[in-house]
């Protein structure tokens, strides 16, 4: 068993061998993980800090293997909305139901799939579509502040 307290800092992985780690979307924030990899190396993750696991993050490496942490696609509901108007009262709906909002560099929102949200989406004319997707933490939209300029951000 392999305990891993941090992810490793963008280590050059040269010809080892690839081992992956696969967690679900609302994963990312456990501070306490344990499973096997894909290939039966039983991995525990206890973290002592606050920052998310993310897609790619290099967990552990020796001279031969290194596993890399894998986000799994998760069934989502997605749309695009038409107008900023549209897209604040959509997000401001969503966020009413504390579900996390994902919005990508195409401005496609994306949610975990769930079926009221996704009739209801519809019959307001939305145009939801369901679709694998990851849910990655650089793509949550935060709507709270954490000490700084938010405007900047």
């Amino acid at each position: 068993m392999i305990i891993i307290e941090a992810v490793l800092n963008s280590p050059a992985t040269g010809n080892r061998t690839r081992d992956v780690f696969e967690i679900e979307w609302y994963e990312t924030a456990k501070t306490i993980i344990r499973r096997p990899t894909l290939s039966g190396m039983e991995i525990v993750i206890r973290k002592h800090n606050r920052v998310p696991l993310a897609d790619g993050d290099i967990l552990w490496m020796d001279d031969e293997k290194y596993i890399e942490l894998v986000i799994k696609p998760c069934e989502c509901i997605v749309f695009t909305p038409k107008t900023l108007k549209e897209m604040g009262i959509i997000c401001f709906e969503i966020g009413n139901k504390h579900i996390p909002i994902y919005i990508d560099d195409a401005n496609n929102v994306s949610v975990a799939y769930e079926s009221p949200l996704y009739m209801q989406l519809l019959r307001a004319g939305y145009e939801p579509r369901i679709e694998a997707r990851k849910l990655l933490q650089t793509h949550m939209l935060r709507a709270h502040g954490h000490g700084h300029n938010d405007a900047n951000n």
